[in-house]
């Protein structure tokens, strides 16, 4: 296996856990479009990081219906990051300009919502891809399975367009909530920290706009790098496609060319930068280093006590105590809406 998928699949695994590290507070204060980027990066990390160690010396298709599940998945991606930027993006801009009437504030049609954007359209989006998938998959050496998409007119409106009109509308509502937070930033400091419906602080406010914002650029920069590579050897007639799900494209080591082999790596790297920008955000923080940094050795001072038989720490907190704190320190920057 060459060294380079060697080293990016152990990064995807790692980033595949990292991401999730803040998904059960958001879970809790009902972030459901925040839960959404970073399961959706996860589960693409991990489909990347297992494709190419299954197929890290050959093209055969050993697993077939991994293949089916994964493509899909890979697929529905492209369509969910930008919705859920995009659902952040309006909620920013909505509590931004004080609009607590509006149904993206209001707790439980925002949450339906999130869920119908984030889950349910990404598996509509992936049924009308199949209008325009002429086989079953493409299969690379060293990276896995991919989907297939034939190059026409209507793939592009079918396919690229609807993630770009996301994007475009994410990167809008982004610049409105941003105007709006900077003309009443000290209105918002106040009110929201008085309000009963919402403890969003200023510093979560701008990482949450500042995450969503670059989520969508690298989203805009992979489907448009995805889209050229499709479209480079020019557009065909829709009615030439011909359909036949049997098929799989395999692309061996000889028949992958650098230019194949760079917009395969950009995709892949591009979801990785995507993860460690989710992660850093909102766990790579100063405060969050310190509470960990803290905790860790409070929990080695535990441990070590226990083994000695005196089952407390050296600061006189047990370890449940101390479990208990973790959770409440994690849960401490997060957005909570009140029903």
């Amino acid at each position: 296996m060459p060294v380079l998928q060697a080293s990016l699949s152990a990064f995807s695994f790692l980033l595949a856990t990292l991401v999730l590290t803040p998904l059960t507070c958001y879970f809790r204060a009902s972030n459901i479009a925040a839960v959404a980027v970073g399961g959706w990066l996860s589960v693409v990390n991990i489909i990347y990081a297992v494709d190419a160690l299954i197929w890290a010396g050959d093209a055969n298709a050993k697993v077939p219906v991994w293949c089916d599940i994964s493509s899909s998945f890979i697929t529905a991606s492209h369509y969910a990051l930008p919705a859920a930027c995009l659902c952040i993006c309006i909620h920013l801009e909505r509590l931004a300009s004080f609009s607590q009437t509006s149904v993206f504030v209001t707790k439980r049609p925002r949450i339906l919502f999130e869920c119908t954007a984030c889950f349910a359209l990404p598996i509509v989006y992936t049924a009308i891809h199949l209008l325009v998938q002429p086989r079953r998959f493409d299969l690379y050496e060293g990276f896995g399975c991919r989907p297939a998409t034939f190059p026409s007119a209507p793939s592009i409106f079918l396919v690229w367009v609807p993630p770009m009109i996301l994007a475009i509308g994410a990167v809008g509502y982004a610049t409105a909530a941003a105007w709006h937070f900077l003309v009443q930033g000290v209105r918002f400091s106040r009110d929201n920290g008085r309000s009963s419906t919402s403890s969003l602080t200023c510093n979560m406010y701008v990482r949450l706009l500042g995450m969503a914002v670059l989520q969508v650029l690298f989203s805009i920069v992979t489907d448009v790098l995805g889209m050229w590579y499709i479209l480079s050897s020019g557009l065909l007639p829709f009615s030439e496609m011909s359909r036949n799900f049997d098929e799989v494209l395999v692309w061996d080591s000889g028949a992958i060319t650098g230019t194949v082999r760079a917009v395969l790596l950009v995709e892949w790297i591009g979801v990785m930068v995507q993860s460690a920008l989710f992660f850093g955000l909102f766990a790579l923080r100063k405060d969050f280093i310190d509470q960990s940094v803290d905790q860790v050795r409070a929990i080695l001072d535990a441990v070590k006590s226990r083994a000695c038989g005196r089952g407390k720490t050296g600061h006189g907190f047990s370890l449940d105590s101390i479990v208990r704190y973790v959770s409440s320190c994690m849960i401490s920057d997060v957005w909570v809406l009140k029903p």
